[in-house]
């Protein structure tokens, strides 16, 4: 380690100001190198150093750099798991430390398992629940007030004072109604833990450390977060294994389901009696000999009335919860000090969060806690970026904030500017009825800003945004402001994207999640009774169909396959015979379709001008592949195309280019490691339904593993889109004179060029002022439709659809007309839909035409 000597003389000061000072780590475990710019004073003998951070010019002892450099502490754990540890003085370490664990340890003792969590969480459920709707409703109301009445614009010293009191009560108020409601939200207590440590740390640092730096006081948070997480973790870890009866286990969900403030759920079974007619349940759940003793009559299903009471298990894993909620602020205490980029960090940290989410997930449920794991850990992350809000606000000063704002916006901008009219339509369908409503706010407010006897701060008129809006009018001038930027977007495009958002979200919850259900469903009762044989056949033509459509890919053939040979085939040869049946004709089927789309459509089609643009034969992208796909041999990058690249364009252009067949058919077989994840979901996932004669799941655990496997799809499908991009490139990259030398497609090339001239000419025409009057009601009424029929669909799911199951039948459970899926309310969202698109059809129909006349 190296700092600068003090010296009196002024050369020598003036070589020393702004020196370098460079501390590393000559030890086994060399973790990093600590840069800082240090100055020095010639005006004091023991010279103290400036040391420059961020906002703030700190004066620190050179005797105290002394001690803080003999005994730093520093990461002992380095890699990819593990946050970047800043170093910090040793004293300061023990004390945060110790500030880290209080709440910690509070947390661990009333919250958790380890110490009286049943008795709180019963306590809080039996005794103060019935108080929490009268307290929401008084900080809902005064929240609503303060919004009312302009409380972000008090700016006199009294009106500074009355906002931080009536938000401090309002914070605290949160907090204490979402302990109220901890048994029936039994995931409050950890987000609240994760918001309060936050905010007890900030006061820490207001208060004991004042002199220091804001944000190299945060990036010092990380080592005693870190720390603290790993003893926790351990303890917890060390009681579960210190004797049985602390151990997870469905016994002990159910002996301590009413103790922890659960109450039974007899509306799962009406048929069914599970009471044991003095307010309990039939059953005795007897944790010593891990048993379920059942009363006479009392019917084993009744187990099922606390499938909704996820507390026990909330209470059992609470210090993992905290573990966890620890390590997520180490990490973003140790981004504020990071020596890598803040792109790279950010990458890391969401890739190990979202596996740590992940793998408690696929934990907590084959521990049978997964939906209310689901949601505790939603809980949680909010919670955390919450965290995150809080430790940026005191590590970054105002000005300081607002240019790191304005510097990701225009950052944005440069990026993705030309596609921010798709995410303006997302934002348009989704949040109309939400702006709606701001504006109906935003009316009220402005009417009593127009009364003069209320005396407060109006908003500032002299920034950028706010400039020249004035305010006389019917809406605030914050409201005027969001008016006047959405009067700067191009409202067709943005209205048209929004009304695809919504098309796309109907197919996703209706055709797919419902209608695609009963098809499934009908498919494997009707084909339950075939031989297996007859049933291949009729999925291999369903299959090759389906593949035959361009814009069809492989996956949902790959599930249809893995959930209807499964219950077909199991008598013949069984679960695991089944499986490998099926990826065998999933396999074949590929295969064949990459052989017809190749041969008879690229081979026979290659003359025609329509399929060679539909495949986009000019493109870079499919030039590129073609002169990958030429190359003899099968090498990493060819296959990586033929596997990860579009399904029906890819094999196409096969066919276009004139390849041999078997090469190709090669080529592709590594489609397997893409098969075998996806048929397993959709076997998985019809397991999960398949009970019992006694009602019980037969495969309780495959609902989970279903959804490991649909991951496990995802990542692959992705993975192998990403491969075949990274090689198509480096094409790009080190090829490019072979790509330059390539002949155009001349005929593609015109036909481009008129749809190009076509697309200019309808940009053209559809200019929101331009547009008459007839159009603009049109596509406004296209729109409304559509954002009326999302909502319907997602607040009245129940309203609007029948309960229906893969296993069910349409002869029992919809007695005999399939029709009877979809309820009254879901007719009227389906005729809006319909209405929608109708309305954009013509719309667009009436634009072709009149850019079609434009453009010759």
């Amino acid at each position: 380690m190296s700092f600068p000597i003090p010296n009196n003389s002024a050369a020598a000061d003036e070589a020393n100001r702004n020196k370098t000072v460079s501390f590393e780590y000559e030890t086994p475990l060399e973790i990093e190198k600590v840069e800082r710019t240090e100055a020095v004073h010639s005006s004091e003998v023991e010279s103290p150093l400036e040391i420059e951070t961020g906002e703030r010019t700190e004066a620190v002892d050179s005797s105290q750099i002394s001690d803080e450099s003999g005994g730093r502490v520093y990461n002992t754990f380095a890699g990819f798991l593990f946050p970047r540890i800043t170093p910090i003085p040793p004293m300061a370490f023990v004390v945060l430390s110790l500030v880290v664990a209080l709440p910690s340890a509070l947390y661990v003792v009333f919250f958790t398992k380890m110490g009286y969590g049943l008795t709180t969480y019963y306590y809080l459920s039996e005794y103060v629940e019935g108080y929490a709707s009268y307290l929401g409703l008084a900080l809902g109301t005064g929240a609503f007030l303060l919004y009312l009445f302009d409380c972000y614009y008090w700016t006199s010293d009294i009106g500074i004072f009355l906002r931080k009191l009536f938000i401090g009560i309002i914070v605290l108020g949160t907090a204490v109604f979402t302990l109220f409601t901890s048994g029936r939200y039994p995931y409050g207590p950890i987000a609240i833990f994760v918001v309060l440590v936050s905010m007890w740390l900030v006061v820490i640092g207001r208060v004991v450390y004042k002199d220091v730096n804001p944000k190299i006081y945060v990036s010092w948070l990380s080592g005693p977060l870190f720390f603290n997480a790993v003893v926790v973790f351990v303890a917890w870890f060390v009681w579960t294994m210190l004797k049985d009866e602390n151990e997870w286990s469905l016994i002990l969900s159910l002996a301590e389901a009413e103790e922890s403030g659960c109450e039974p759920d007899y509306s799962v079974y009406p048929d069914i009696d599970c009471s044991d007619g003095n307010g309990g349940v039939c059953f005795t759940a007897d944790i010593d000999s891990n048993t379920l003793t059942f009363a006479d009559g009392c019917d084993e299903m009744c187990t099922e009335v606390f499938t909704g009471c996820y507390n026990t298990f909330i209470i059992w894993v609470g210090p993992l919860l905290v573990s966890l909620g620890l390590l997520f602020l180490s990490f973003l205490a140790s981004f504020l000090r990071s020596g890598s980029s803040p792109e790279q960090e950010t990458t890391k940290f969401v890739q190990i969060w979202m596996f740590l989410l992940f793998g408690m997930w696929v934990g907590a449920s084959l521990a049978g806690a997964g939906a209310g794991v689901s949601t505790t850990l939603a809980a949680v992350t909010l919670a955390c970026f919450i965290a995150v809000s809080i430790f940026l606000a005191i590590s970054y000063g105002k000005i300081e904030r607002t240019e790191q704002l304005k510097r990701i916006g225009d950052e944005l901008v440069e990026k993705y500017g030309p596609h921010f009219d798709i995410f303006r339509g997302l934002l348009i369908v989704t949040c109309t009825p939400v702006f709606l409503l701001y504006f109906f706010i935003s009316f009220i407010i402005q009417r009593i800003r127009s009364v003069t006897f209320f005396v407060y701060s109006k908003p500032p008129d002299n920034t950028q945004s706010l400039r020249n809006i004035g305010y006389t009018g019917w809406f605030t001038i914050e409201a005027r402001r969001l008016i006047r930027e959405f009067q700067s977007w191009n409202r067709t495009k943005v209205f048209t994207y929004a009304i695809y958002w919504g098309l796309a979200f109907m197919i996703l919850s209706v055709i797919v999640s419902q209608f695609t259900l009963l098809f499934l469903s009908w498919l494997i009762e009707k084909t339950s009774a075939m031989p297996l044989g007859t049933v291949t056949a009729i999925l291999i033509a369903i299959g090759m169909t389906m593949f035959l459509l361009p814009p069809v890919p492989g996956v949902p053939i790959y599930l249809t396959l893995g959930i209807v040979i499964i219950p077909v085939g199991r008598s013949t040869f069984g679960i695991y015979g089944s499986l490998l049946y099926a990826l065998g004709v999933s396999l074949c089927l590929k295969l064949l379709a990459c052989t017809l789309q190749q041969k008879m459509i690229g081979g026979l089609l290659q003359h025609k001008v329509g399929v060679r643009q539909f495949c986009g034969v000019n493109s870079s992208l499919m030039r590129s592949m073609k002169l990958v796909l030429q190359q003899p041999g099968l090498g990493i990058a060819k296959v990586s195309i033929l596997v990860g690249g579009p399904d029906w364009p890819t094999s196409v252009l096969c066919g276009i280019m004139g390849l041999e067949l078997i090469p190709i058919l090669i080529g592709t077989l590594p489609i397997i490691f893409l098969i075998t994840p996806t048929l397993l979901t959709g076997s998985f996932t019809y397991m999960s339904s398949v009970r019992l004669d006694d009602g019980q799941l037969e495969f309780p655990w495959a609902g989970t593993v279903a959804t490991i496997c649909a991951a496990l799809t995802a990542f692959v499908q992705f993975g192998s889109m990403v491969v075949a991009a990274y090689f198509l490139e480096q094409t790009v990259t080190t090829r490019q004179d072979e790509l330059d030398a390539m002949p155009i497609d001349q005929e593609v090339k015109d036909a481009d060029e008129r749809g190009e001239a076509i697309d200019t000419a309808y940009d053209e025409v559809t200019q929101w002022r331009s547009l008459p009057a007839l159009a603009k009601g049109v596509l406004g009424a296209s729109l409304a439709t559509m954002i009326t029929s999302c909502y319907m669909v997602q607040l009245f799911a129940d309203l609007c659809f029948t309960e229906y199951q893969l296993t069910y039948t349409i002869e029992q459970h919809l007695d005999g007309d399939w029709k009877n899926l979809v309820k009254p309310l879901g007719i009227v969202a389906n005729c809006l839909l319909l209405g929608s698109v109708v309305l954009l059809y013509g719309f667009r129909s009436w634009a072709m035409r009149k850019a079609s006349l434009t453009a010759y």
